[in-house]
């Protein structure tokens, strides 16, 4: 019976039907994709001594941040994702994030911790990836150079991968009486990051506002006339976007709703605005019905399948939908089948049931 199942799945592999689906699902557009991510994909969670510490101020953290991803590289590889999320804070003269408060009060408490950013990454100027200061502060990847790194390499070795969704949320929150004071995120720092992540992915491996507007006056009226682009068109590529809102993004719009020359999209402040093409809606329960108009409108949608522990009717209502990246904790192989955010039959990226049902399979 297996060796008659092999046949089967080889004749479908090499045979020209098989071929033919492929070719089909090629032909869908970006918006016509869905796709599984993760939150806070560097998370690397505190020791247990730290963890110690925070409990004692606040016992709710030592559930929430006790969790370590893989390597961005093994989450887009063997994992299969394709979303990913970076939390982003500015150092433009180093050191900022080097001496975090929780493992000095874990040693004087007299836990034996191994030294913190033995490497020395720290130290040096630019953007760090991390949680929060002071306490949740580990990280695959603590800066962002880094992490671009290893993406840029990931995609040279994998050459006509399917795009990746990078969020970047820019923090600058102070967290009293945590004593590390964030770098406001001002204009100038928001242009740096576009330059940083230039520097670590190449141009042409981009897709950028300015390739969705084309020559239209806003990206809106690209997707009303054009529509996105077919998928074939931007495999090898990364997409960034800003996961802030409020008075981040309103900088980084400041002077520019149209997001020309811009590196990163935004969550526009309303499907009206010229900036408008993807949208960040955290709450497919609540929120469901608004997901489906902005999908169905042409617009990029990510979502949560969970905002903490596993949660059955927040993953259904995300696959449902229709939203294009639905970002979890959840993802890995070892997760119990029953609560693991997968597709159905396994898969981590499919045709959208809302714009692209009944077609063919995806090449990851």
């Amino acid at each position: 019976m297996k060796l008659a199942k092999l046949g089967l799945f080889c004749f479908l592999v090499f045979s020209p039907w098989f071929s033919w689906v492929l070719r089909g699902a090629e032909e869908l557009r970006l918006n016509q994709l869905q796709a599984i991510g993760s939150h806070n994909s560097y998370h690397l969670a505190p020791p247990a001594a730290v963890l110690g510490v925070i409990g004692k101020f606040r016992e709710d953290a030592v559930d929430a941040w006790n969790y370590s991803h893989p390597r961005l590289v093994e989450q887009l590889s063997g994992g299969g994702l394709r979303q990913l999320e970076l939390d982003v804070f500015a150092d433009t003269r180093g050191g900022l994030f080097s001496n975090p408060l929780g493992p000095r009060l874990a040693g004087i408490a007299g836990a034996k911790l191994p030294a913190f950013d033995a490497a020395g990454h720290l130290a040096k100027p630019g953007f760090k990836i991390l949680h929060v200061q002071d306490i949740d502060c580990w990280s695959h990847t603590p800066t962002l150079d880094l992490a671009l790194g290893e993406l840029s390499a990931w995609s040279l070795n994998n050459p006509g991968h399917l795009p990746v969704m990078v969020l970047i949320e820019c923090k600058d929150e102070e967290h009293p009486p945590l004593p590390t004071r964030p770098e406001v995120f001002s204009v100038d720092r928001l242009l740096e990051l576009e330059q940083a992540i230039l520097k670590g992915i190449p141009r042409g491996r981009l897709f950028l506002p300015d390739d969705l507007r084309g020559d239209e006056p806003t990206m809106r009226e690209a997707i009303r006339k054009d529509g996105w682009p077919r998928i074939a068109e931007v495999r090898g590529k990364f997409l960034f976007a800003l996961d802030n809102g409020g008075k981040i993004r309103d900088r980084y719009l400041q002077g520019n709703a149209e997001l020309r020359g811009r590196v990163m999209f935004v969550s526009a402040p309303e499907v009206d605005h010229p900036a408008a093409a993807w949208f960040k809606r955290n709450d497919p329960v609540r929120e469901f019905e608004e997901i489906q108009r902005l999908v169905k409108a042409g617009f990029l949608v990510r979502t949560r399948a969970d905002s903490g522990g596993p949660d059955r009717v927040q993953r259904e209502r995300a696959f449902a939908s229709g939203a294009h990246w639905v970002s979890t904790d959840h993802f890995a192989a070892e997760v119990a089948e029953d609560v693991r955010v997968v597709f159905p039959g396994g898969a981590m990226v499919r045709p959208n049931p809302l714009t692209a049902e009944g077609a063919g399979l995806l090449k990851p």
